[in-house]
This record gives structure tokens, C-alpha cells and sequence, in this order.
């Protein structure tokens, strides 16, 4: 809740009471006046959005009550005393149905800021547009892809006016529209969020090169899906790359205003390991990404990172789908170092033939699980996504064992859920009212840094990774070092 929210709120039951006890004419009209401007500053400041659409509707008729009386007073004296009554009862339950509905929408659908990075930097932001003249989509057209770049950052003296970013509130009302199958200017007020990054900004002086971590979005979701995550990294000393992989995305903007909406069902995901189109079209994206980032280090348009990415050594993680790919990206790729799956399954080829590189699993304790309710809305039976869940699990454990050449590592939240590991839950109590989500993220990001850090930066292992075992309240962590 924002301040003038709050405050419009309490003035506006303040003067419902007004009418409830029969407050003086003189009383209310100042009450109005007090409202009014209340009003002008939230909206000049704060901006209006729909779920204070009660709170506008009610001061537009509590000021059209208080100019003119709303009743005539020209009955019986038993008659004027019912109606009272009557009056006062529909007073109370309208204040509280007010006090509910207001408050309930606002906090609910909050306006909030994501958690500070705790790394030395401030964060940068830049997009870019690519296109990959050698693929082409269903329509025939090349391949368009949009970028994320976030980034170390420094601030001048003298740069105090410096604003941070609003959150990307376009890219994501698209998903939540893809998801939820709901108008997407429901959504429009989490424009108003805010971000702890700095548009186009310059390359922090501190280091000569930054090294690169590569991020890919689950299935129907979009780059800007775990921003809070990004900017921890970015503040550490990383240059992390998202990328939309258009179609699969949920939904793309283009600078020319072109919009690309994901045309899958949102449950259509294929519960099949042997399904590696997606997942290798994912791959090939995340190498031509590669490609441009290499081209941007020699000579970069827009001069922000000319000489400044070091390339010898690439990290790769993703979410859900975004996790196959970051196992198909290791495959393919020889560029890249090190990669991290965050609750998604492993795909053919991955799944038989494993890879070289060191892999971290991130998972929650209910694997990718769904209910008999949840799989109704797929296009699968609950005998077939059993017979498809004991087999992602027993190749997670197989890999995490063997499978993979090099070191490994298995994260495991007791807590949270398949949404917890990104930005959905700061939008709404509703997504974390059972768990610290900061806390959640706090120690996600800890471990992640600690992967990178040793097998990207060549730093020396943190004991988070030396320790073979570990068990908290809401996680449990397993290493498997083959090589120390």
C-alpha cells in the first residue's frame, strides 16, 4: 500500500463516519476539501490504478451527498426514526465492505519494490534487438530475438537524479495475460513497481572485464521473469544476459512496436523427454547470443561494452524449461563453462549422453509434481505424467550421481513451489503467504554465486560448496565434487 493510498482510504471511512453519526454540514464539507486534495496528490504522484477505482467511485458520491442533503425530510417522526436506523445499518455494512474491498485489492495487488542487491555495484540495463539472419521461423522470417543485459555499474558524484527503472510492467501484464487468459491492463498498475536498475548507465571502471552469465526464461514466461535475481548477480560483478526466445515467450515487444504473443495453449507444455525441438531451437539462441556478445566486446554501437566482457569463460542458468536448456546450452556449446538448472527436467540428448561441464540442480522437493487437479488442464492422463515424473526424477539423481563428468551439486527447497524460484511471488502475498520469499532468494542467489564464482571467476570454492551436506529448515544441499 502506497502512502496516499493508505491515507485516501482512511479519510474516506473517516467520512462515511461523518454521514453515520450526522457530523455537522460544516464538518463534512471540510472533510471533502481535505479529501480533494488528497486526491491530487496521489494521483500527481502516485499515478491512479484500478484497485482504487472504489475509493474514487465513493469520493464522487460522498461529495455529491455532502453539497446536496440525499434525503427529504418531510415524513412522521416514527417514519424519520425507522429510516434511521435503517440508514445507520446501511451505513456500517457499506463501511465495512468498503474497508475490505479497498485495502483487500491494494494489498493483495501491491506496489512494491524488489530487494536491494547486496553485491558492491549498482546495476545497469540495456536491451538490444538481434536478428539471425541464418534461422527463420514458421512464417519464413529471420529470427528475432530481444535481449536483457544487466550489468556493474558505478554512479558519479555528481549523479544524484539518477532514477532506477520501473518494473517491466509490458512484458510482464503480456505473460500474465498468456497465463492467466485475463485483459492484460489488469495488470497495467505494476508499472508503478520499482527496480533497483539503471538505464543504460556505464561499465563500472573497477575491473577491465566482466565475465558473462547467460539466463534463460521457463516455458510461456519472459526474460525480465526473475529481475530481483539478475541484479544480485549484475552486483557481484557479472554481466547476465536474459533472453526472450520469441514464440516460446509468452509475449515479446520489439523497438519497431511489433508483438509477439506465445500461441500455445498455457498448460500445453510437453511432458516428453524425447521432445527436443524446443529445447535445441532454445540452445541455438543462446549460442547466436553468444556470437553477438563476442561482436559487442570488439566494437560495440552503442560504446557501452567495447573491451569490457570477458569471454573465455560463459555461465549458464535458466529456469524450468530455461533449466533444460542451460543442459542442452552445456552440450552444444563448448564456450560455455558452467550451468545451472532451477527446477526444470532434463531432455534427449542431455538425458542419455550427460555433458563435461560442473552443473548445479536446483529443485523443490516436489519436483515439477502436479496434482490430479492441475493435470486436468494438460493434455496428458495421470498415468502418463506419473510414468513422465519418476523418470525426470530418477534422471536428476542419475546425473547429479554420474552422469554428468563434472562436479555437481543438488540444491532442494523443502518450501515454496515452481514460482517461488522467480519475481511472481513479490507481486502478490497471495504467491508467498507461507514463506520468507527474501530468505528463499537470499539463499538461491548464495548458492548460485558461490557455482559461478569458483567455476567461472576461478575463485576459490566457498565452503557452501565443500560441504558435502547441509539441511536447513527449508533446504537440503548435496555436493558431489569428482574432482577435488
Amino acid at each position: 500500500m502506497r502512502l496516499f493510498e493508505g491515507v485516501l482510504i482512511v479519510v474516506h471511512i473517516f467520512w462515511l463516519f461523518s454521514f453515520l453519526f450526522r457530523f455537522d454540514a460544516k464538518i463534512k464539507r471540510i472533510i471533502n476539501v481535505i479529501t480533494l486534495i488528497f486526491l491530487v496528490v496521489h494521483l500527481g504522484f502516485e499515478g491512479y490504478r484500478w484497485q482504487m477505482g472504489l475509493t474514487y467511485i465513493l469520493f464522487i458520491l460522498l461529495t455529491a451527498f455532502t453539497i446536496k442533503p440525499f434525503y427529504e425530510e418531510k415524513v412522521t417522526l416514527v417514519s424519520v426514526n425507522n429510516k434511521r436506523k435503517v440508514k445507520k445499518l446501511l451505513y456500517i455494512f457499506f463501511i465495512l465492505i468498503y474497508m475490505f474491498s479497498s485495502i483487500g485489492l491494494i494489498t493483495i495487488m501491491p506496489v512494491f519494490q524488489l530487494p536491494k542487491p547486496t553485491g558492491p555495484f549498482e546495476v545497469g540495463m540495456n536491451s538490444r534487438h538481434l536478428i539471425d539472419d541464418s534461422r527463420h521461423d514458421s512464417k519464413q522470417k529471420a529470427r528475432e530475438l530481444m535481449i536483457q543485459i544487466w550489468y556493474p555499474a558505478e554512479l558519479e558524484n555528481n549523479s544524484k537524479d539518477i532514477q532506477y527503472e520501473s518494473f517491466p510492467y509490458e512484458e510482464w501484464s503480456g505473460t500474465l495475460e498468456f497465463i492467466f487468459s485475463v485483459p492484460r491492463y489488469l495488470f497495467e498498475y505494476l508499472k508503478y513497481g520499482q527496480t533497483n536498475s539503471i538505464k543504460d548507465i556505464a561499465v563500472s571502471n573497477k575491473e577491465d572485464k566482466y565475465p558473462v552469465l547467460l539466463f534463460s526464461h521457463g516455458f510461456g514466461s519472459t526474460r525480465m521473469q526473475s529481475i530481483s535475481q539478475m541484479e544480485e548477480l549484475a552486483s557481484h560483478g557479472y554481466i547476465v544476459v536474459s533472453v526472450d526466445h520469441t514464440n516460446d515467450a509468452a509475449y515479446t515487444k520489439f523497438p519497431d512496436g511489433q508483438e509477439v504473443m506465445n500461441q500455445a495453449d498455457a498448460y500445453s507444455y510437453s511432458y516428453n523427454i524425447e521432445d527436443e525441438k524446443d529445447v535445441k531451437t532454445r540452445s541455438k539462441d543462446m549460442s547466436y547470443v553468444l556470437n553477438q556478445l563476442t561482436m559487442l566486446n570488439g566494437n560495440d554501437p552503442q560504446s557501452l561494452f567495447t573491451g569490457k566482457i570477458y569471454m573465455d569463460k560463459i555461465g549458464i542458468f535458466g529456469h524450468s524449461y530455461g533449466g533444460s536448456t542451460a543442459a542442452q546450452a552445456l552440450l552444444d556449446d563448448s564456450r560455455i563453462s558452467a550451468g545451472i538448472n532451477i527446477d526444470g527436467p532434463l531432455h534427449e540428448p542431455v538425458a542419455s549422453s550427460g555433458f563435461e561441464q560442473p552443473f548445479m540442480f536446483i529443485l523443490n522437493e516436489d519436483y515439477l509434481y502436479l496434482s490430479d487437479e492441475e493435470i486436468q488442464y494438460t493434455n496428458i492422463t495421470p498415468e502418463e505424467f506419473q510414468k513422465y515424473h519418476d523418470k525426470i526424477t530418477d534422471l536428476a539423481d542419475f546425473h547429479y550421481k554420474e552422469g554428468i563428468k563434472g562436479d555437481t551439486f543438488m540444491l532442494t527447497f523443502i518450501a515454496g513451489d515452481h514460482y517461488t524460484f522467480t519475481d511472481f511471488p513479490y507481486l502478490s502475498p497471495l504467491l508467498s503467504w507461507n514463506i520468507d520469499v527474501n530468505q528463499f532468494h537470499q539463499v538461491m542467489n548464495g548458492y548460485i554465486l558461490a557455482f559461478f564464482d569458483h567455476y567461472v571467476k576461478d575463485k576459490a570454492p566457498d565452503p557452501l560448496l565443500m560441504k558435502e551436506e547441509k539441511e536447513d529448515k527449508f533446504y537440503y544441499f548435496n555436493t558431489n565434487m569428482k574432482h577435488h
